[in-house]
């Protein structure tokens, strides 16, 4: 999946920006945007995680809980999907 391919839902978006300070009111999120640079520090993570798992009903695994998954919304998104796809298989 490419950063092109990526369609989240709007509350994806709207849970994403709400913990990045630096993404409020520049209009719909780049799928590539570097999370770590739009404010997503480590206590910002952790919320996001757990308002993420809360929303979508789903857990995130230990193995996805890495740099990787948190660096841009796309990565994050697909971390995401594949474990909202797991849970209703």
């Amino acid at each position: 999946m490419t950063t092109a391919d990526v369609q989240w839902d709007a509350g994806f978006e709207e849970l994403l920006t709400s913990v990045l300070p630096r993404s409020k009111g520049s209009g719909p999120l780049d799928p590539a945007l570097d999370l770590k640079k739009a404010g997503l520090d480590s206590m910002a993570t952790i919320e996001l995680l757990v308002r993420l798992e809360d929303t979508y009903e789903v857990e995130f695994p230990e193995n996805t809980l890495t740099g990787a998954t948190f660096a841009t919304p796309a990565a994050l998104w697909t971390v995401l999907h594949a474990q909202r796809t797991a849970a209703n298989a």
